[in-house]
């Protein structure tokens, strides 16, 4: 499960490269457009399907290396902190706080839509007051934290297959 949105997320073509050869384990510098897609959102770019369908229409399947980092430079703005935040109290009614029934109406239904588990994974995350009410300022750092990387873990593991190998 990966958070809905992500803040200061890698960023230097160095880290771009590393991401990509998680997936393109044999260095043939291509992709297919399904990992493609993966590596950039777990470089912390969140874009609608929508946005992913337009901005990728005319990248070919597989996809090139050269072709991912001209995409990358692309600019990106995602939510601000701020921006999470006040949408948040609004649909709080400008409280502080928000119904835990609302957000989970808000993440299921509007949007890149979660499951209900995904969704009910979130609100397990947060402390819900007595009265069903989250506070914005937790649930807001809650999905601003950016997720642990596991990439150390994988990239270990590419290199014991690969000594298993030979």
């Amino acid at each position: 499960f990966s958070r809905p949105f992500a803040f200061g997320r890698m960023s230097t073509e160095e880290e771009w490269k590393q991401m990509w050869y998680v997936f393109d384990s044999q260095k043939e510098d291509k992709v297919a457009k399904a990992d493609f897609l993966h590596i950039v959102r777990a470089l912390g770019r969140m874009y609608s399907e929508q946005e992913i369908k337009t901005l990728t229409a005319d990248i070919p399947d597989p996809v090139a290396l050269d072709d991912f980092l001209k995409f990358m430079q692309q600019p990106y703005t995602a939510p601000t902190q701020k921006e999470l935040w006040e949408a948040l109290d609004f649909l709080g009614g400008r409280s502080g706080f928000v119904r835990q029934s609302d957000i989970l109406t808000f993440l299921t239904t509007l949007g890149e839509q979660m499951s209900r588990e995904e969704a009910q994974n979130v609100l397990n995350n947060v402390k819900v007051d007595d009265e069903g009410r989250i506070s914005v300022d937790d649930l807001c750092r809650y999905l601003s934290t950016p997720v642990p990387s596991m990439m150390p873990q994988i990239m270990e593991l590419q290199a014991q297959l690969a000594a298993a190998k030979t």
